[in-house]
């Protein structure tokens, strides 16, 4: 399912709305410098993500400053975790946009407040299936449900590829975890391509700056087109925080030639 980008304004824009996935609310904070916006989520656990801007997050009488952020394609995130019952309140300290996601959540937690350098970066893939991927919530910060992290395609690049999906509960092949895609594109007049498909069904969107993909089942790979990078924050959720994807078997051939490929750009 894809959900058009729309005119942000300012506050909070739900995009993803709770009941519509079975874990992940998702939505974006638009505020001006020097706004400010203030929530409490007594049931819910949530993550703040600067896309750009800068901000203060102040949280049981602690400030959490981040730095200017202004291109999300080649700079790293700053982030706030938060578990359920926390009061945050949000100050743009410049005109900023911020990510939000929720999970319903049942857990006692500590507030973290995740740096750029924080921020696990590595580089995925070989020839034209080579994008940067940046983990921003992995296992190492004790969210309930949710792992988050950013991936940015080179122009004419595919990511997550070979194609994969985590749908069914099959340990150790796969574990089951609802996934959304929130896109930005570098020129913004340009485009990406989503597909969606298993062995039941079959969808294809033209993902635009903006756009939002629900992936509840499904292999679901991603292109950019020629002279434009595609970015998205990728958000999963689910009972298990453990990422076990499953490739298509008609093309997780793919992955096994890397090393060869490395190879040959050696020699």
């Amino acid at each position: 399912m894809k959900i058009d980008a729309r005119e942000l304004k300012e506050g909070y824009n739900e995009i993803v709305p709770q009941g519509e996935m079975r874990f992940i609310e998702f939505g974006v904070l638009k505020l001006s410098k020097g706004k400010e916006f203030e929530v409490a989520e007594e049931s819910k656990e949530t993550a703040f993500i600067l896309l750009t801007g800068q901000v203060m997050f102040e949280v049981n009488g602690k400030n959490y400053k981040t730095g200017i952020r202004k291109d999300l394609f080649n700079t790293n995130a700053w982030a706030l975790y938060l578990p359920k019952g926390i009061k945050v309140k949000v100050r743009a300290l410049a005109d900023s946009e911020i990510a939000v996601a929720k999970a319903p959540s049942t857990k006692e937690g500590k507030v973290f407040f995740i740096t750029p350098d924080m921020v696990k970066v590595k580089s995925v893939g070989e020839w034209n299936w080579r994008r940067d991927v940046k983990d921003i919530i992995d296992s190492s910060i004790p969210s309930e449900h949710f792992v988050i992290g950013e991936t940015v395609n080179p122009p004419g690049n595919w990511s997550s590829w070979p194609p994969h999906k985590h749908d069914v509960n099959d340990y150790p092949n796969e574990i089951d975890m609802e996934e959304v895609y929130y896109f930005k594109v570098n020129p913004p007049t340009g485009f990406g391509i989503q597909r969606i498909y298993d062995e039941s069904f079959n969808e294809v969107y033209i993902v635009e700056d903006g756009d939002t993909v629900l992936i509840k089942k499904g292999y679901h790979p991603v292109a950019a087109a020629p002279g434009h990078q595609v970015y998205y924050l990728w958000i999963l959720g689910g009972d298990e925080r453990i990422l076990l994807p499953n490739d298509d078997p008609k093309l997780k051939w793919q992955k096994y030639m890397e090393p060869l490929v490395r190879e040959i750009k050696r020699g």
